[in-house]
């Protein structure tokens, strides 16, 4: 017995539901995929500067007079298309460097640095510029990525320790 148009048409109706259902699920998978490889691969450029911060705050406490150093990192531009950033945050005395997109900051990760260790070092997170040889440091609280010679830099004067994020730049406008 073939079916009436109405049959046809409920049927056909439920079958693009199950289609539409469907491709909606698979959507979400994927974004929740997408995401977490975009949470995999900031976690591995938060860890790759906490390491060169933590590295070069040792250099400055083995120092026995002041010193000023600073190290370019290389960082991707973008992560799967998107912007990222990174800035320093202290919680519960402890000390992380956080990198989070800068379309969404819910998707974020935290690496360590330390346990606030006194007195002996700062982690800077203004704005300002020091001079190292013949190259500026500009230093920030925020660095974003796509900035032009990224570099981590700490500094020694009277003891005190200061670490921080910044972008290296040539004397003399370059």
């Amino acid at each position: 017995m073939p079916s009436t148009p109405f049959e046809t048409v409920i049927l056909t109706t439920a079958l693009y539901a199950v289609l539409f259902i469907f491709l909606l699920m698979f959507s979400m998978v994927y974004r929740w995929v997408s995401i977490d490889s975009l949470r995999v691969r900031l976690g591995e450029v938060a860890n790759q500067v906490a390491y060169e911060v933590a590295g070069l705050y040792v250099m400055c406490q083995r120092a026995r007079s002041n010193v000023d150093l600073y190290k370019p990192i290389s960082l991707p531009v973008s992560l799967s298309g998107h912007g990222y950033a990174m800035e320093f945050k202290q919680v519960d005395g402890v000390w992380f460097l956080v990198a989070y997109l800068e379309e969404n900051r819910a998707i974020n990760v935290s690496s360590p640095l330390w346990k606030d260790p006194g007195v002996d070092v700062t982690v800077e997170t203004g704005d300002g510029v020091f001079q190292v040889g013949s190259h500026l440091v500009n230093y920030t609280g925020v660095l974003h990525s796509g900035v032009s010679d990224p570099v981590v830099w700490a500094r020694r004067v009277d003891g005190a320790i200061v670490v921080g994020l910044g972008r290296l730049v040539n004397k003399g406008g370059g």
